[in-house]
């Protein structure tokens, strides 16, 4: 690398590069593991040169930082030049601090609990087994449907059937707790037979189709009467917006 010159201008360098990176055509991976790598490299670049040119050590960021600050163009820049590598000094800085978000919000869940030992074995909190806990973080990975929270409806049209095979036990019966994911009835569309699994959890009420099996359904009829084991709690999207708006002001005051 070269020092810089008042005819290289910086901000501009940095555009272009995280433009590169962004580039349309780039697999997504590439993207996702690249662009901090080489935004973090330019970082080094850009202080690198800063330093050549004003003769610092790489331990003496302060002094360069307080360089920097100053209002009159530096170390021969003209003005334009020197209030883009202001500009471009604030980003990474900027930058660097929303780093120290991550250790705050890590703190604040107790991420730190969890530890590997010297023995390479994992230490997990004792709390994160507490049921109640556990049934909360369900509500929360799992939630419960939003819509026809007490019915179970046909995914799409087709011939409905009660049991896997005739002869056998229909897979609910009402009165009967069933698990998400678990077959409740066969839904027929053109000669393929597919088993509709439960969306979630609960208890079956009342059967509502009427004719037994090989009854014509429509996409959306309600089959079971049911009682979901987690109620749905509808909270107004405003709400969750006020309650996201105010935690991430607060994560961005301890930062700033």
């Amino acid at each position: 690398m070269t020092a810089i010159t008042p005819s290289i201008y910086v901000a501009e360098r940095l555009l272009e590069l995280a433009a590169a990176v962004r580039r349309e055509d780039a697999p997504a991976a590439e993207v996702i593991w690249t662009h901090d790598r080489d935004l973090l490299q330019n970082a080094l670049e850009f202080y690198a040169e800063l330093r050549s040119k004003f003769g610092l050590e790489k331990d003496e960021f302060l002094k360069l930082n307080q360089i920097l600050g100053k209002a009159t163009p530096q170390g021969g820049y003209d003005k334009e030049t020197w209030a883009k590598i202001q500009a471009a000094h604030l980003g990474y800085e900027v930058g660097n601090e929303l780093f120290g978000m991550l250790f705050l919000i890590a703190d604040r869940t107790d991420f730190f609990d969890f530890k590997v030992e010297d023995d390479l074995e994992v230490t997990i909190p004792d709390y994160l087994s507490d049921p109640d806990l556990q049934a909360s973080m369900k509500k929360v990975l799992v939630p419960p449907p939003a819509t026809k929270a007490d019915e179970i409806v046909t995914p799409g049209g087709g011939m409905y059937y009660a049991q896997e095979a005739p002869g056998m036990p229909s897979f609910v019966k009402e009165g009967e707790h069933f698990d998400k994911g678990q077959p409740l009835f066969i839904l027929e569309v053109m000669k393929m037979f597919n088993k509709v699994p439960a969306p979630f959890s609960g208890t079956v009420d009342k059967i509502l189709i009427e004719g037994g099996d090989g009854v014509s359904v429509k996409k959306g009829q309600p089959i079971f009467k049911v009682t979901p084991d987690e109620k749905f709690v509808e909270v107004d999207p405003k709400e969750i917006e006020a309650q996201k708006r105010s935690t991430t002001a607060a994560y961005l005051q301890d930062v700033l």
